[in-house]
């Protein structure tokens, strides 16, 4: 199969976009599976292989949609193509095969990304149910790519932007000062005088690795209606257990032998009393059973095939 998967930003990014993140892991599993895979975007892309082609849009991708020359994108694709899959909501439905994933939180709202299209596929089955549709394919990790820990050295771990009110760092913070443990915070900065708060800042690369693995747990309180939580598999893959809400995917992800999923502040504090009770192994085992990108490129092919076939999804 020759597939075209169309997403602005760098593939992947040295540090924060879940999006870009996912699309090059989708473009390694699909690589696995021996199909030809074209990535359009209009930052750099270090991915490599010989099934693959990068193709540059010079203008931008979101500058020409937001100029609403969106089909200007179009001219880009290969001439010889059997799917092409946007990661973000095209206005009007193309006239050749296609699927959109919808990537974002919630319902889509916001000004250019407004509209779900026919064949649009969603993160998890409660991002599906939030849009009134039925289609989801979870996202997927290569294993790969990330550091493996049994046995924990470091300090709990808030890994999300800061920034982001319903991210819900002050649950986490607090929790750290009410227990008296350390943790470390990443994903921005703030002055911090507390001997229990050590700020990060942005982290990718190694230094997200490392954090990942050597940290007790993930600490992932949000508020938000996640859509799936990317940060959630990248802690479990490398062994650590979460400890997050009820919001969102986290019931689809975070099962009980792999962590702690919490209703109240009181819940919070008995899961990070209990923590101990936690298998590393058992972490690692939910994503690799689960939520690699081979299990995503799985899903998507299915998706593709019955496009080609059908038309839909």
């Amino acid at each position: 199969m020759k597939v075209v998967l169309v997403c602005n930003g760098d593939i992947p990014p040295e540090k924060y976009g879940g999006t870009q993140r996912v699309v090059a892991w989708l473009a390694k599993g699909l690589l696995h599976f021996g199909h030809k895979v074209y990535i359009i975007n209009d930052g750099k892309c270090s991915l490599e292989d010989n099934n693959l082609e990068i193709i540059n849009v010079k203008e931008g991708i979101n500058n020409l949609r937001k100029a609403g020359k969106e089909k200007e994108i179009f001219k880009y694709l290969p001439d010889d193509f059997d799917i092409v899959h946007f990661h973000f909501n095209p206005k009007e439905e193309p006239d050749f095969p296609y699927v959109v994933t919808f990537h974002w939180l919630g319902k889509a709202r916001d000004s250019y990304d407004e509209t779900i299209l026919p064949n649009t596929i969603f993160a998890s089955q409660k991002h599906a149910e939030v849009n009134g549709r039925k289609e989801f394919v979870y996202h997927g990790l290569d294993p790969d790519e990330f550091l493996y820990q049994k046995f924990k050295e470091g300090n709990y771990l808030f890994l999300s932007k800061v920034s982001y009110p319903a991210k819900n760092v002050k649950t986490a913070i607090k929790l750290a000062k009410d227990m008296k443990f350390e943790l470390d915070i990443a994903g921005g900065w703030r002055l911090s005088l507390s001997r229990y708060l050590h700020y990060k800042g942005m982290v990718g690369g190694l230094k997200k690795k490392k954090l990942l693995c050597n940290s007790k747990a993930l600490i992932f309180p949000t508020l938000c209606e996640e859509p799936f939580g990317l940060v959630t598999i990248e802690a479990l893959v490398s062994g650590t257990p979460v400890i997050t809400s009820q919001n969102g995917a986290m019931p689809e992800i975070v099962t009980e032998d792999v962590g702690f999923r919490c209703d109240s502040y009181e819940e919070y504090k008995a899961a990070v009393n209990n923590i101990d009770q936690i298998d590393a192994d058992a972490c690692r085992q939910r994503v690799l059973n689960n939520f690699t990108h081979v299990h995503m490129a799985e899903g998507y092919l299915k998706k593709y095939q019955n496009v080609i076939d059908t038309g839909t999804i």
